[in-house]
């Protein structure tokens, strides 16, 4: 029996919106930086995003640039395992 789920699955369609996703995601976790009130609070997420994000030094544009680029190929990323983890199960 073949698993319908992957047959209707598409790719680029998924990779897209999940895409649009998680770069929202980065919007939102951008923005929440500048909405925490506690100093201590505020270090932890810096430190999150730069461990999380290649290149990413700081609240500036050109980090807020590489964080939206490196979420949205995650989600590439994340899309083609998720194809490939549903292509490899047996029914």
């Amino acid at each position: 029996m073949e698993n319908t789920t992957m047959k209707n699955f598409n790719y680029w369609r998924t990779s897209w919106h999940l895409g649009l996703f998680f770069v929202l995601l980065f919007i939102l976790c951008f923005i929440w930086y500048w909405v925490i009130q506690a100093e201590s609070l505020r270090e932890l997420h810096l430190k999150l995003l730069q461990s999380w994000f290649i290149g990413f030094n700081g609240m500036s544009f050109i980090s807020f640039i590489l964080g939206a680029i490196q979420s949205f190929v995650w989600a590439y990323i994340v899309a083609g395992l998720w194809y490939l983890a549903g292509c490899c199960r047996k029914n």
